[in-house]
């Protein structure tokens, strides 16, 4: 007898289109239908059946209509660019968002604080502010750039108001800032390389370096108090990484030439 229904069951796999299960199901049913009307004799009588060259003929037309439906989704799939399909699954699509709003949230933080020192009469304070800002906006673009890459735009994020206080109190709570940020951007740092996002992991290694210079500044600030000395603040464009000195040759992080960095 002809093979039963479910010598085709191996066409039922989820990776067929909608379209490619119907052209198999019409099989089926031809072949059911012919085989309980007795119209398919035995294998041996299947050429003598004035039969059987419609069924050949329909058999044929069912299985070019799956062939040319298996076709044209293999040609869909080629149309989807890789890169997006990739990036659709990345979790550090998601932690570059994150981090492209925390660090334009915090370089209009750091501005406004160094308004606020400046109002005080503490210059030292608001440059070191000032420094800051202008690394964690370096930043932020860096995000939106790799963003970008894979076809996301960045988020603008809201904005909170910031709490009343001093430019001490300040300090405090960018240092407590700047060490959560140091965390997150660790674990940030082994989730792209886990996904082989190479260009996010050594972003967000850089970004941790820098987030780590950040710390040492805003704590050594709040040791010295009122002691506390304006250093000669350079800012490396690539990383954002902070400089205190001029007495060196390259960004120790990202390796980018003296003569690039910018003057706080």
């Amino acid at each position: 007898m002809f093979p039963e229904r479910e010598s085709f069951a191996y066409c039922r796999f989820s990776s067929l289109s909608s379209g490619m299960k119907i052209a198999v199901h019409i099989i089926e049913h031809v072949i059911e239908r012919y085989r309980r009307s007795s119209l398919i004799p035995e294998v041996h009588n299947m050429k003598t059946s004035a039969r059987f060259p419609q069924l050949a003929i329909i058999l044929v037309s069912a299985l070019s209509m799956l062939f040319l439906l298996a076709s044209c989704q293999k040609k869909e799939e080629v149309k989807q660019p890789v890169a997006t399909q990739t990036a659709q699954k990345l979790v550090t699509i998601d932690n570059l968002q994150a981090a492209y709003g925390a660090e334009m949230k915090r370089s209009l933080w750091y501005d406004r604080f160094a308004k606020q020192a400046m109002k005080e009469n503490l210059g030292d304070i608001a440059v070191l502010f000032r420094a800051i800002s202008r690394s964690e906006k370096v930043h932020a673009d860096n995000a939106a750039k790799l963003l970008k890459s894979k076809g996301f735009e960045p988020v603008a994020p809201a904005i909170d108001s910031i709490p009343p206080g001093k430019a001490k109190q300040y300090l405090k709570l960018s240092l407590s800032n700047e060490n959560l940020e140091h965390n997150i951007y660790g674990a940030d740092t082994a989730t792209a390389q886990a996904e082989h996002f190479t260009e996010a992991a050594v972003w967000f290694a850089q970004a941790l370096e820098a987030d780590g210079r950040h710390a040492r500044l805003l704590k050594k600030a709040i040791d010295q108090e009122t002691n506390f000395a304006r250093l000669p603040y350079m800012m490396c464009p690539e990383c954002g990484y902070i400089v205190g000195s001029d007495k060196f040759d390259e960004c120790p992080v990202c390796k980018t030439k003296k003569e690039k960095f910018q003057k706080i």
